[in-house]
C-alpha cells in the first residue's frame, strides 16, 4: 500500500507540471488569436480542453493513463490549431519539439503517437493544402528536410527512452516485489521459529519454576535452577535475533505498563548471579530506595537492556567485581531511570566502543574467541533505549574496566518509595567489613557507596568499623541494634559474634555458594547484598534464602473464587499454566481445542480465558471471533488474553487490534502472569496475602535459624535430605505394580502420589464393571458400545501408567469403530486377560489397596453411628445449609467439565460438613459411585434432582 501511495503521489506532480505549461501556453494562445483576429471559436475550443483538463486533475476523475491521454490530445489540439493559422510552419519546428519532450514526462509510450500523428498532419497541411512552402536551393531543401526530420527523430527517441525506462522499471519492480517476498517469507520464518522454539523453552522454564517450588535437597534445586537458566539463556538469544529482525524492519513498539522495579531487580540479580557462576567475582547492587513504587515503561524491554549490559560486563570481566546501580531523578513528566553498569573486565579501546554499538558485533569476532554470543547485545540495546526516548553511553578503558549507563524516563503511577524503614529512629546499626581485602578499587568503592547511600536514604543511624577491636569497643560502650558483618569478619572470632547473636541482630552477609552456616541466632544474608534484603531485616522481616533466589518469589494474592479457562493444543502448555496459577489458588479448566474451548465456555462462568494463538484445525484467532459472535453480553465482554510463543514485533498490536483483551508471551514470566491476574480477575475476589506471606516466611526463617550450631544443622539437613530420598524411594517401590510405569503414571497426576492413589484406586473399584461390560459388549456383539468402552479403559489405563494395556484397548477401539470382527474376536481374550492380570496386581498391592476396610479407602466413607452425632443448633443448621448448597452448586460446575480431581474434593469438603446427615451421606455415595464409573451425566442429574427436591422442600 505505501509503494502505491507513493506512485500516486508522483503521478500527480508530473500532471501539475505539465498542467501548469498547458494552462500558460493556452492562456498565451488566447492572447495571440485575439491579438491576430483568428475566429472566436478558437478560444473557445483551446480554454474549454484546458478547463476541462484542470478540473479532471483536481476531481481525479478516472485513472491517471486516462488524464494523461486527454491532457495530451487538447495540447496538440491547441498547437495544431497553432499551425492552421500560422504562415511559416518552419517558426513552429522548435516549439514542436518542446511539445514533444514535454508530454514525454508522462512516461506513457503512445502519447508519442498523438505527436507522429500531429506533425503528420500539419505537414501535410503545409506542404499538399495550403503549399506554404516550396522547393528552394539543394542547400535550403537540405535544411527543410533536416529540419522535418529532426521532429520524428525527437518523437521516436523519446518513445525509445520511455519504453526503455518502463522496460527497466518493470525489472526493478520485479525485483521489489521479490524482495518483498523475501521479507516477509524471513519474518514468516522468524515468527515460525519463535513459535517452535519458545514452545519447548515455555515448558523447560515453567516445570522448571514448578519444581523449584518444591521441597528440594540444595544439590537438586542447583541442578534444576541450572536448567531453568539454559533455558532463560536460549531465550535470550532468540529474543535477540528477534528484537533484531524487528528493529531492520522498524517493527518494534513500546508496551507500556505499570511495574515496580524491586521486582525487576530480583530477576536480575538471580540470574546474573547464575551467570557469573565459576567466576570469583564480586557483583555489587546499589538500589535507590527513594525510587518510585509504581513506574509506568516497557518494564519487559528495561529488563532485557540491564541483562545485556550485565551479561557483557560478567562475559568480559575474569577478576575484580560487576556493579548495577539503579537510582532515579523526579522530572515533570515522572522520572527518569538511571541504571549504571562498572565491570573491572577487559575494557576496550576508544575506536571500538561506537563499533560494538553499531556493527551489531563483537568486538573480537575470531572462531577461537574466549567469549561466545551472537554480539548483538549492546546494538540492540542502544535501539531499544533510543526508541524509549533515552540515551545510554559508554566508557571503557583497556585492561581496567567499562562504565555503561543510560538514562531513559518513566511516568510515575504510585509516589511511594519503593523502600520504608519502620521505626527507623530507633534503629543503631554498626557495620565491619574489612575493605582491604580487596584488590580493586572499584568494589572497595562500590561497597561504600552501597553502605553510605543505605545510612542516608534509610535515615537510621549507622557507624562503620575498621576492624575488629574497634567493633567490639563500641559494641561494649553503646547500643546498637543492628550488627552487620561479611563472612571473614565472622571467622575472625566466631564464638563472640555468636554470643553477641543472643542479645543483638548479628547479619551475617557471605556468598551464596560459600556455604558458611553460622551458629547461635545469626540472621545469614547471601551476596549480593542490596537495600532491599538489608531493609527487609531492619523492618524485622527474616529472609529465607537459595541458590535459585526462590525466596523472592512470593505471591502477593489468592482467589480461591476466580475460574480461569486455559485453551492450548499442547498438554504440556497446560500443565504449565495449571502450575503456574496454582498458588494463587484459581480454579482453572483446560481446553485442547477451539472447539472445546466453545463447548466449555457456554456456562458463561469464566473471570477471562488465556488462548493459545496457533492450534489445528480452528487457530486462536478464529475461535476468539466465535466465541465474540455468540449471542449475549457475558460472550461480547468476556476477557480474552492471548497465550502465545510467536512474540515477534507487532504480535501484541496484532492480537488487540482483533480485540483480545491482552497479550502474554511463552515463556510465561511469573511477574507479568501476576500483572495479568491483577488486572483481569475482579477486585472482590482478589485476596490480598501480604502479611499473612511474611508472617509464614518468618516463622520458616526462625525454625530454620533455631539455636542450633552450623555443624549440627548441617549435619541434620545432610540427614534429613538422605532419609528423604530413602522414604521417596521407598514409598515407590512399594506403589511399583507390573504392567504399570509409575513415573508416567504420577506425571499425569502432577507427580502428586496422593492425586495418584485417588486414581488408581478408583480405576480399580470400577475394573469389576468394565470386565462385564465388556464381556457382554462381545458376546452381543454389540460393536458400538464396544468401541465406547475399549476407548473408556485406553485413556483410564494411560493415566495411571498401563501404556501396555492402553495400547491393546486402542487397537481394539479402532477395530469396534470399524466393525472389524475378525480381528477383535483374534485380540480380545488377550486383552481381558491382560486387563484381569493387572487389576489383581493393583488388588494385591498393600499400600494402594490396605486390607483394612478397603471399601472405606477406596469410597472415603467413615462409618458414623447416629449416636455419634451432635445436635445442631438453628443458626448452625442454617450455615450449613448454606455451604452445602454452594459446595454442590460448585459441584455442578465441576461436573460439567469432567474435573475429577476437583469433583473429589467438593465431596470430600461436603461429607466433612455433613457427617451426621444420613441422606448427604447416602446421596454422596451414590454420587461417588457413578463418578468412579465415570457416569458424569448421571451424578449431574442428582445433583439437579437434590436441588429441585430442597426447592420442593421450601416451598
Amino acid at each position: 500500500m505505501e509503494k502505491i501511495h507513493k506512485e500516486i503521489e508522483e503521478g500527480l506532480a508530473v500532471e501539475r507540471i505539465i498542467l501548469f505549461i498547458y494552462v500558460t501556453y493556452t492562456i498565451a494562445m488566447t492572447v495571440v488569436s485575439f491579438i491576430s483576429g483568428w475566429p472566436q471559436w478558437v478560444a473557445w475550443v483551446i480554454n474549454i480542453g484546458m478547463i476541462t483538463s484542470v478540473i479532471m486533475h483536481v476531481k481525479r476523475y478516472k485513472e491517471y493513463r486516462f488524464r494523461a491521454f486527454f491532457t495530451a490530445s487538447m495540447a496538440w489540439v491547441n498547437f495544431i490549431i497553432y499551425g492552421i493559422f500560422s504562415d511559416n510552419l518552419f517558426e513552429l519546428l522548435s516549439t514542436m519539439v518542446c511539445l514533444v519532450v514535454l508530454l514525454s514526462i508522462y512516461c506513457i509510450p503512445e502519447i508519442s503517437y498523438i505527436a507522429a500523428g500531429a506533425s503528420v498532419f500539419l505537414l501535410f497541411y503545409h506542404a499538399v493544402i495550403i503549399q506554404s512552402f516550396a522547393m528552394g536551393t539543394a542547400r535550403e531543401n537540405i535544411r527543410m528536410v533536416l529540419q522535418i526530420g529532426s521532429i520524428f527523430v525527437a518523437e521516436y527517441v523519446t518513445y525509445h527512452l520511455i519504453q526503455t525506462q518502463d522496460a527497466g522499471k518493470e525489472v526493478l519492480m520485479r525485483t521489489i516485489n521479490d524482495l518483498e517476498k523475501a521479507e516477509q517469507s524471513k519474518d514468516d520464518f522468524l515468527t515460525n521459529v519463535s513459535h517452535e522454539i519458545r514452545t519447548p523453552i515455555n515448558t523447560i522454564c515453567g516445570i522448571s519454576e514448578m519444581i523449584l517450588r518444591e521441597d528440594l535437597s540444595d544439590n537438586v534445586r542447583e541442578d534444576v535452577f541450572g536448567i531453568q537458566t539454559a533455558g532463560r539463556n536460549l531465550l535470550s538469544v532468540v529474543s535477540d535475533v528477534l528484537d533484531f529482525s524487528e528493529l531492520q524492519s522498524g517493527k518494534m513498539e513500546l508496551e507500556e505498563e505499570s511495574y515496580n522495579i524491586t521486582s525487576t531487580i530480583n530477576d536480575i540479580m538471580n540470574m546474573s548471579l547464575a551467570k557469573k557462576e565459576g567466576k570469583n567475582l564480586e557483583f555489587l547492587v546499589d538500589c535507590d530506595a527513594r525510587i518510585p513504587s509504581g513506574l509506568v515503561g516497557d518494564e519487559q524491554k528495561i529488563r532485557r537492556v540491564i541483562m545485556n549490559l550485565l551479561d557483557n560486563a560478567i562475559k568480559f570481566t575474569q577478576e575484580g567485581g560487576v556493579m548495577l546501580s539503579v537510582a532515579s531523578r523526579q522530572e515533570e513528566y515522572g522520572v527518569n531511570l538511571l541504571v549504571t553498569v562498572t565491570d573491572t573486565g577487559i575494557g576496550m579501546k576508544e575506536e571500538n566502543v561506537e563499533k560494538i554499538f553499531s556493527s551489531f558485533n563483537q568486538v573480537d569476532t575470531k572462531r577461537n574467541r574466549q567469549e561466545g554470543g551472537i554480539g548483538l547485545g549492546l546494538a540492540i540495546s542502544q535501539a531499544i533505549i533510543r526508541k524509549m526516548g533515552g540515551f545510554i553511553n559508554i566508557k571503557s578503558t583497556p585492561g581496567k574496566g567499562s562504565v555503561v549507563q543510560f538514562v531513559i524516563p518513566q511516568k510515575v503511577s504510585d509516589a511511594r518509595e519503593i523502600i520504608t524503614i519502620n521505626n527507623a529512629a530507633d534503629i543503631r546499626s554498626i557495620s565491619y567489613f574489612n575493605m582491604e581485602k580487596y584488590e580493586f578499587a572499584m568494589v572497595r568503592e562500590g561497597y561504600a557507596s552501597i553502605i553510605r547511600h543505605m545510612e542516608e536514604q534509610f535515615g537510621i543511624s549507622h557507624h562503620q568499623c575498621r576492624n575488629l577491636p574497634e567493633l567490639k569497643r563500641r559494641v561494649a560502650r553503646e547500643n546498637y541494634t543492628h550488627i552487620l558483618i561479611s563472612g571473614d569478619e565472622y571467622c575472625e572470632d566466631r564464638e563472640y559474634f555468636e554470643e553477641l547473636s543472643e542479645k543483638k541482630k548479628v547479619i551475617l552477609v557471605q556468598k551464596r555458594e560459600s556455604n558458611r552456616n553460622a551458629g547461635g541466632k545469626i540472621i545469614s544474608v547471601c551476596k549480593p547484598v542490596s537495600a532491599l534484603s538489608i531493609a527487609s531485616i531492619l523492618n524485622g522481616e527474616y529472609l529465607r534464602q537459595s541458590v535459585d533466589g526462590s525466596h523472592m518469589q512470593h505471591r502477593r494474592f489468592r482467589a480461591p473464587q476466580a475460574k480461569i479457562l486455559i485453551v492450548d493444543d499442547n498438554f504440556m502448555n497446560l500443565r504449565v499454566i495449571e502450575g503456574l496459577l496454582k498458588p494463587y489458588e484459581v480454579k482453572t479448566v483446560t481446553a485442547c481445542s477451539g472447539k472445546e474451548a466453545l463447548e466449555k465456555i457456554e456456562s458463561m462462568d469464566y473471570d477471562f480465558v488465556f488462548m493459545d494463538h496457533m492450534m489445528p484445525e480452528m487457530d486462536g484467532v478464529e475461535t476468539f471471533h466465535r466465541i465474540r459472535r455468540k449471542s449475549g453480553k457475558y460472550f461480547a465482554n468476556v476477557p480474552v488474553i492471548a497465550l502465545t510463543a510467536n512474540a515477534i514485533g507487532g504480535a501484541r498490536e496484532m492480537f488487540l487490534s482483533e480485540g483480545f483483551a491482552d497479550f502474554i508471551a511463552k515463556p510465561v514470566e511469573v511477574s507479568v502472569l501476576e500483572r495479568i491476574l491483577r488486572r483481569h480477575i475482579p477486585e472482590s475476589k482478589i485476596i490480598k496475602l501480604d502479611r499473612e506471606v511474611i508472617s509464614r516466611q518468618e516463622n520458616a526463617a526462625r525454625a530454620e535459624l533455631s539455636g542450633e550450631s552450623s555443624q549440627e544443622n548441617a549435619k541434620k539437613a545432610e540427614l534429613s535430605g538422605e532419609s528423604r530420598q530413602e522414604k521417596d524411594q521407598k514409598e515407590e517401590d512399594e506403589l511399583q505394580v507390573e504392567g504399570i510405569d509409575l513415573k508416567l503414571g504420577l506425571s499425569y497426576c502432577g507427580q502428586s502420589r496422593e492425586n495418584y492413589l485417588d486414581i488408581i484406586r478408583i480405576y480399580t473399584k470400577s475394573g469389576e464393571e468394565k470386565l462385564r461390560v465388556l464381556e457382554e459388549s462381545y458376546e452381543k456383539k454389540d460393536w458400538k458400545n464396544y468401541h465406547i468402552h475399549t476407548h473408556s479403559v485406553k485413556s483410564m489405563s494411560q493415566n495411571i501408567g498401563a501404556a501396555h494395556l492402553s495400547a491393546l484397548a486402542k487397537e481394539l477401539e479402532a477395530a469396534a469403530a470399524e466393525e472389524n470382527a475378525v480381528f477383535i474376536r483374534e485380540r480380545h481374550e488377550a486383552f481381558m486377560e491382560t486387563y484381569r492380570s493387572l487389576l489383581k496386581a493393583i488388588q494385591e498391592n498393600k499400600k494402594i489397596c490396605p486390607s483394612k476396610n478397603p471399601e472405606e479407602q477406596v469410597l472415603g466413607i467413615k462409618e458414623d453411628g447416629p449416636d455419634t452425632v451432635q445436635p445442631l443448633s438453628p443458626e448452625q443448621r442454617k450455615l450449613e445449609e448454606k455451604e452445602l448448597e454452594k459446595f454442590a452448586q460448585e459441584l455442578l460446575d465441576s461436573l460439567a467439565t469432567f474435573e475429577t480431581e476437583q469433583v473429589n474434593q467438593i465431596l470430600e469438603k461436603m461429607e466433612s460438613l455433613c457427617e451426621g446427615r444420613q441422606e448427604i451421606k447416602e446421596m454422596l455415595a451414590l454420587l461417588r459411585q457413578k463418578i468412579e464409573n465415570f457416569d458424569f451425566m448421571g451424578a449431574e442429574e442428582e445433583v439437579k434432582q437434590w436441588f429441585e427436591n430442597r426447592k420442593g422442600e421450601r416451598e
